[in-house]
């Protein structure tokens, strides 16, 4: 009941700063209040399975980096100066002691460049100050870092765009992304940091300030630490659509596009000489692999090996698309999760079959929608090659359903596109907004 009671608190508190003050400017309050209600049902909702459902509270991730980060904040207590080691990043050979109280600060299976556990651990332990390690203050954080990132991708796609109310749709209502956003996850920290980075990448290509650059520079080096891969796969996205803004032309933006994505992955080979991005596609995928198998995972679904090469990375490409998309089918329907997973699928087919259709019979289509395409095909060609679970799969693929969802929509055919514009149901959200 106390539980209850303090996360009401903390909810009703962060609700009000975001939604009732001008800290967050371009929605409506109605707007603003209607997806900070979402986002608290959705919370609610995964606290019930992950407490119900699937009851071990050491492997339920809503919990394991809240937990680990209570065993930091002791070390604070214990060792000051330990905890400023552990958490900037110089820890020393004498912390280890500290570090093994932590279950998920060292990975059984880990292969790359860092351990993206490590970060929420520290952000948590930062929110513990504030908070007296009171798990359900810390969520109401986090359903706000959600929150603002997802206001900010609604402000990114409302730019390429005059319907508000896809943007609307796209940026805070699509089920998947909702849902995995409203924890403490690295998906809510991960919204956070995607829409600041592209809100201020944006706002830098109109005009220079100040505030813009250190948000930028500060959702990048989350990116770079939590989910590098989301940024690897963004960066030819991003490109294609700042380039094409620019130069109005498909072969300039072309070369410009592949130009700088040569060179980037140049920088990289020279400061990590010793990296190899098939090395590492391969060894997260053995150790994903081993750890599904360690924990008897249920959901396990069939792919092929990587060896180290490219003819084997080119062919997984198109199943592990294949299976981000497909999976869960409906035979493997067992539980609510199960099923918002596969009617959602079911959807993004649907919808995807339109936008097939309708770029065919259009003449072109517009220079951002296949920047997303590419950045959502590109993320779900990593997923479904590295993590053959269908629950990690419908998971990892969350951030990116936005753009998918909001390309799809304006690649429909005509005819469809004016009877959703002129659509009640539309207009009356529009006002809304």
């Amino acid at each position: 009941m106390i539980s209850y009671l303090l996360f009401c608190l903390g909810f009703l508190g962060v609700g009000a700063v975001l939604v009732f003050t001008k800290a967050v400017r371009g929605l409506s309050t109605k707007a603003k209040a209607a997806v900070w209600m979402s986002k608290g049902i959705a919370a609610l909702a995964l606290i019930v399975i992950y407490t119900q459902v699937y009851p071990v509270r050491n492997e339920a991730d809503i919990f394991k980096y809240f937990d680990d980060s209570k065993v930091l904040s002791q070390v604070s207590q214990e060792n000051s100066r330990a905890f400023l080691r552990i958490m900037v990043g110089a820890t020393q050979e004498r912390d280890t002691v500290y570090l093994n109280r932590m279950n998920y600060w060292f990975r059984s299976y880990d292969h790359g460049i860092t351990n993206d556990n490590r970060l929420i651990i520290r952000i948590n332990a930062v929110m513990n100050l504030l908070t007296q390690s009171r798990y359900e203050l810390n969520l109401s954080l986090f359903l706000g870092l959600s929150f603002i990132g997802g206001f900010w991708i609604y402000l990114f796609l409302g730019h390429f765009t005059r319907w508000k109310s896809v943007a609307f749709i796209s940026a805070f209502l699509v089920p998947s992304t909702l849902f995995w956003s409203s924890g403490i996850l690295k998906e809510a920290v991960l919204m956070a940091a995607l829409g600041g980075f592209l809100i201020s990448t944006l706002r830098l290509t109109k005009r220079f300030q100040w505030k813009e650059l250190i948000l930028g520079c500060l959702s990048l080096w989350i990116l770079s630490n939590l989910k590098i891969y989301i940024l690897y796969s963004l960066i030819p996205a991003m490109l294609l659509v700042i380039g094409y803004s620019w130069f109005k032309s498909r072969i300039k933006t072309l070369v410009w596009t592949l130009v700088w994505v040569l060179g980037f992955y140049g920088i990289m080979a020279l400061i990590f000489p010793s990296w190899s991005l098939i090395s590492t596609l391969q060894g997260k995928q053995f150790d994903f692999i081993q750890m599904a198998k360690a924990v008897h995972a249920g959901s396990q679904i069939w792919i092929i090996p990587m060896d180290g090469t490219w003819f084997t990375m080119l062919k997984l490409v198109p199943l592990g698309i294949f299976n981000t998309m497909f999976y869960p089918h409906l035979f493997m329907v067992k539980n609510a999760l199960t099923a918002m997973a596969f009617l959602e699928n079911t959807a993004l087919l649907l919808a995807l079959g339109g936008c097939l259709y309708g770029i065919l019979c259009k003449r072109g289509f517009s220079y951002w929608g296949w920047g997303f395409l590419l950045f959502s095909f590109t993320v779900f060609a990593l997923v479904g090659m590295t993590a053959p679970v269908v629950g990690a799969m419908v998971r990892y693929k969350a951030p990116v359903l936005p753009f998918l969802v909001f390309a799809i929509i304006h690649a429909q055919p005509n005819s469809l596109l004016r009877y959703l514009e002129h659509h009640k149901f539309t207009q009356w959200l529009t006002t809304q907004l």
